[in-house]
């Protein structure tokens, strides 16, 4: 009987071993397979940074506060809903992104210099908005005299105070890059891949 109880003992601690041995390897195993797949998340993201500069023309209206870039998505609607696969649909997913490209008035902006990331196999879609507080109007007028500017859009930004001046958020493309129309109507810069 003694035997019996002895046995029965040592398959339990067996057991419960086992099961702690089981449990720290799963563990261990969750954690360096999660490390793993974000590493070569990151590998696979596959971006580079490029860099453009745009120069503004004299004349530029008071009341902009600051020249942005909207990094939409990497890759382009048709492409992402037909062709793309579960990683690049990942990759590809929206992303609005606001990037600050100079701040303050941009009369004193001699060359603006713009860093983006482009993906190298889905391409960036991205527009270009100035944050304006007060009349729209002349940054407007001002806008559609460049050469190299088209698309220009004005949309009204809630006030953070009543007694504020008005603040309008005024999107415009580049002509000399390429466009991609999305799904829902918009218009967007795109460059395409590498």
């Amino acid at each position: 009987m003694l035997d019996q109880l002895f046995s029965s003992l040592s398959s339990l601690e067996l057991v419960f071993d086992t099961t702690l041995f089981v449990a720290v390897a799963s563990a261990v195993w969750t954690i360096v397979s999660r490390l793993v797949q974000a590493i070569y998340f990151q590998l696979s993201l596959r971006t580079r940074l490029i860099e453009f500069s745009l120069e503004p023309k004299g004349g530029v209206p008071v009341g902009i506060n600051s020249l942005n870039l909207l990094l939409i998505r990497y890759g382009n609607d048709t492409y992402l809903s037909t062709l793309a696969s579960d990683k690049e649909k990942f990759h590809g997913r929206l992303r609005n992104k606001v990037i600050l490209v100079a701040k303050g008035p941009l009369a004193d902006q001699k060359k603006l210099k713009v860093k983006l990331r482009l993906h190298k196999r889905l391409g960036t879609q991205f527009k270009f908005f100035v944050d304006v507080t007060g009349d729209p109007e002349p940054v407007i007028k001002y806008l559609n005299s460049h050469d190299t500017i088209e698309g220009v859009s004005s949309k009204e930004r809630p006030k953070l105070n009543p007694a504020d001046a008005p603040r309008h958020r005024i999107f415009f493309l580049i002509n000399r890059l390429d466009k991609e129309k999305t799904v829902d109507g918009h218009t967007n810069n795109f460059l395409y891949p590498v």
